[in-house]
């Protein structure tokens, strides 16, 4: 069995990813950057933290689902391969992981952790590639100075609303020509001197963009913890909490009273239920592993 495999897999759905009796790899979210004329869309970084040796059950569930052997048989595999590993780094040995980094022991006897640099677990960014862009002090030094052409053809842009009101008024002024001319020349030349103006107006006259109005939201209310007992199923752990709010939103969908207990260990604890007693704890984690093996639940007692 290639445990180390499975690294990477579950790297992508989780924020913590534990070898029972090693440590922990850490994904931490990171925004997208602009740096140098190239963009980085946001993703992952991925750290290692050997202090993180407490089983989870995340790794041996899964390895449980995916290799069909029992739960048993995969703790005792496990293991075994952290001795072996312990034993290939003390003998200088450097460990890769496909798609996730190398372990190694530096010239100071400690634990280093070299990540993968060209890997994105940030799921919410497949498909964006980074890339470079021209920038305008580049096009600057291709293009030093404008032509004489080119300042003639910028100038006469800007003469074209001016040429405008010139051809609207023309045929205005014609037409007030062939007008008899009454005595009333005041009220005449008020008439005349308002329909040019109207005309002017109409050429001057813009679409109105209407302004843009704030989304205003409301306050978002703090969470109220209702599962209160002290025996608690635990349904998933997350360092992002925009993570672990997707894994609540799933699991009430699915009909569980999924709820965040709180930041235990830097992780968000995602508990489906919690009972007074932990044999009623048991069997309800019993019936869950009975409908869907590879769930990965364990049971968290709050003292």
């Amino acid at each position: 069995m290639e445990i180390l495999a499975y690294i990477k897999e579950l790297l992508l759905l989780n924020d913590c990813v534990i070898i029972p009796g090693f440590g922990g790899f850490v994904s931490n979210y990171k925004p997208a950057t602009v740096r140098t004329a190239q963009f980085n869309p946001p993703s992952k970084a991925i750290s290692f933290n050997e202090k993180l040796t407490f089983n989870d059950g995340l790794l041996i569930n899964h390895l449980v689902e995916k290799e069909g052997s029992n739960y048993l048989a995969v703790s005792k595999q496990v293991e075994l391969l952290v001795q072996e590993l312990n034993y290939r780094l003390t003998d200088g040995e450097t460990i890769t992981i496909d798609g996730v980094g190398r372990l190694s022991y530096d010239e100071h006897e400690s634990l280093t952790f070299t990540p993968e640099m060209n890997e994105n677990f940030n799921l919410d960014s497949y498909g964006l590639a980074t890339f470079n862009y021209e920038t305008i002090y580049a096009k600057n030094l291709v293009r030093k100075e404008i032509s004489q052409e080119e300042r003639d053809a910028v100038q006469v842009f800007f003469q074209k609303r001016t040429l405008k009101k010139v051809l609207v008024a023309i045929p205005v002024l014609i037409a007030l020509a062939l007008v008899p001319i009454k005595n009333n020349t005041s009220n005449l030349q008020r008439s005349n001197l308002t329909s040019i103006a109207e005309m002017m107006n109409r050429t001057e006259m813009v679409q109105e963009i209407e302004p843009i109005r704030p989304i205003v939201t409301e306050n978002a209310q703090p969470e109220v913890l209702t599962l209160k007992h002290s025996y608690y199923l635990i349904g998933g752990s997350f360092r992002s909490k925009t993570n672990a709010g997707k894994f609540i939103q799933q699991k009430q969908a699915e009909g569980f009273k999924a709820q965040n207990i709180g930041v235990i260990k830097g992780l968000h604890y995602i508990a489906l239920d919690s009972f007074a007693s932990l044999q009623e704890a048991k069997t309800a984690k019993q019936k869950i592993q009975t409908e869907s093996p590879g769930s990965g639940i364990w049971i968290y007692v709050k003292r």
